[in-house]
Formats: structure tokens, C-alpha cells, sequence
């Protein structure tokens, strides 16, 4: 593989948990949150400054950035829009998530807005994070498939990222947010970004609707891409994507990429355990595999 190693952002606690229907008390996402830190994930992502209104499960975004102050620098937060920015930077965020969908028919669902209106934000709120010293990561949502809109163009995408980079952003994820891409569609997307925008940093955020989403990781793996995002225990789903399956699950994912070689930085078994006390909280099965093998077994399996 082209990789020696990957960066993994975890984003179970706030991309896996908002779709979630029955509340998850504070204390619990902060656990969730700080095992997730204890076990070598560089980055997590923790919330949303998103209106309660809109995502009721994240309306406690402060009470959980305050218990977890001393950890700010591995936190990252997704921010909707410029109030969503104010309320980040007056909670001591130092990087931030910015999204815009490939579709108009997406975008209006996820963000209430067009998808020119979103850009216009997203270059502000970059300008004026930067100005801060806050870090701004971008992804383009259904880069491979509408629930709205049905098949993306490439070019659509290529026109969105060179957008998204004129305005200064240096990471930029394709998202598959409804589990329809296939490894094929991802290595010639992912060819085409690299090729027209070369000092981008490109992530890959991948649901596993279909069952593709192992087969889409190594795809886009071959590609030269290095930084992906995943939920642990394959948590999560959009409330805004009718029919999206559960995120990537992060220690499949990372136990696969450890057993080819592949540096994750992360201790595999701790996060198995955080995935088991997570289901424990929930009261529901999780969809991810290795936290349902037994000890031993997956001690062999990481041997």
C-alpha cells in the first residue's frame, strides 16, 4: 500500500451520535470523548454547534466542550454557520469543521441554505477563523451520491474543492453520505482531485450502507490518500439522509490497516473496550465487528 501510515479523526461522538433518538446524558459523551482521546486518536470530533432545533441530541455542546478544556487541542467541532463560529471560538475551539453538499437539494435539508449561500459562509468563517489561530477543516457531503438528487458529477465536485480552495482551505474530505459509492467511482474521483488540486490534504469519509465502505477506505488508500474519518462502532447515520447506514467503523477499519502494516497510532484493544462501553450506554447493539469478538480472539486476529 502507498500509505506507511494514516491520520484517523474520530467523529462517532458527534457525526455517530446525532441521529441517535434517545438522549445521551453529558457525563456519557464526555466519557465517550475522553477514552476515545485516552486511546491515541489525534483528533475527535466532539460536537455541533448546531441550533438544538435542528439536532436535538447535540444541544449540550458547551456543557461538554467545558468538561473537556484541558483537551481542547485534540477536539475538533463542527460549525453550521457564522453563529456556530462565534459560539466555537467563545467555547476555546481551536479547529473547526465546515461542510457544504455537492447538491442543492442536500444542502437545503442539512444546512436551510443553497449551496452558493453555504460557500459564501464557509469563506467567512474561514477568513475569520484563520485570523484567530482556529484551524478549518471543509468536507463536501454526497460527493458520490444524492438521496435528493441522485448521481454527482465529478466535475461538480472538482468545482466545489476548487472553490472551497480558492478560499483557502487546505483540507478538503469527500464524504459518501449515503453509502452508494463503489471503489472504482472512489479511485477516480480521488485521481481526478489529487491531479487538479495537488496541495490540497484530501480526507475520505465513508457510510457503510452497502457494505462498501472497507473495500472504498483501501480504494481510496491506493490513491495516496492518508487521512480518514470514522465512527466507533460504526455509529451514526445523517437525520437529514433518508435510508444512510452507520459510519465506517473505526476499529475495523483500524485493525485491518494495523494488520497490513499500516501505523495508526492507536491503542486497537483500549478502543474495542470503548466501543463495548458504548453500546452498555446505548442499550443497543452497535453495527461494528471487532468490539463484538471475544478477547481472545481479537488478540489473535491483531497478533
Amino acid at each position: 500500500m502507498s500509505a506507511p501510515s494514516v491520520d484517523w479523526v474520530e467523529v462517532g461522538p458527534r457525526d455517530g451520535l446525532q441521529s441517535w433518538a434517545s438522549p445521551v446524558p453529558t457525563p456519557a459523551k464526555v466519557g465517550l470523548i475522553a477514552g476515545l482521546l485516552d486511546c491515541g486518536l489525534r483528533r475527535v470530533e466532539a460536537t455541533s454547534m448546531v441550533h438544538p432545533k435542528w439536532v436535538p441530541q447535540l444541544a449540550d455542546a458547551e456543557a461538554v466542550l467545558e468538561a473537556l478544556q484541558d483537551r481542547m487541542d485534540r477536539l475538533r467541532v463542527l460549525v453550521p454557520n457564522r453563529q456556530g463560529l462565534d459560539r466555537a471560538k467563545a467555547a476555546g475551539v481551536r479547529n473547526i469543521a465546515v461542510t457544504v453538499a455537492a447538491t442543492d437539494g442536500y444542502n437545503r435539508q442539512n444546512l436551510n441554505r443553497s449551496v452558493q449561500e453555504t460557500l459564501n459562509d464557509i469563506i467567512e468563517i474561514g477568513r475569520e477563523a484563520t485570523v484567530d489561530g482556529v484551524a478549518v477543516d471543509s468536507s463536501i457531503s454526497v460527493a458520490f451520491g444524492c438521496p435528493y438528487e441522485g448521481a454527482v458529477s465529478p466535475a461538480r465536485v472538482e468545482e466545489l474543492a476548487v472553490m472551497l480552495a480558492d478560499g483557502g482551505i487546505r483540507e478538503i474530505t469527500l464524504a459518501d453520505t449515503i453509502g452508494v459509492a463503489n471503489p472504482a467511482q472512489v479511485e477516480e474521483l480521488f485521481q481526478a482531485m489529487k491531479e487538479r488540486l495537488p496541495l490540497v490534504r484530501w480526507g475520505a469519509h465513508f457510510h457503510d450502507t452497502r457494505g462498501a465502505a472497507m473495500a472504498n477506505l483501501l480504494s481510496a488508500l491506493e490513491t495516496g490518500v492518508s487521512l480518514f474519518e470514522g465512527s466507533v462502532g460504526g455509529l451514526g447515520g445523517s437525520p437529514f439522509a433518508p435510508g444512510a447506514g452507520g459510519n465506517l467503523c473505526t476499529e475495523d477499519a483500524l485493525t485491518m490497516l494495523e494488520a497490513m502494516g499500516i501505523k495508526t497510532g492507536v491503542d486497537i484493544d483500549r478502543l474495542i473496550e470503548v466501543a463495548r462501553g458504548l453500546e452498555r450506554t446505548l442499550g443497543s447493539r452497535l453495527p461494528g465487528k471487532m468490539h463484538a469478538v471475544q478477547p481472545s480472539e481479537a488478540k489473535s486476529v491483531l497478533a
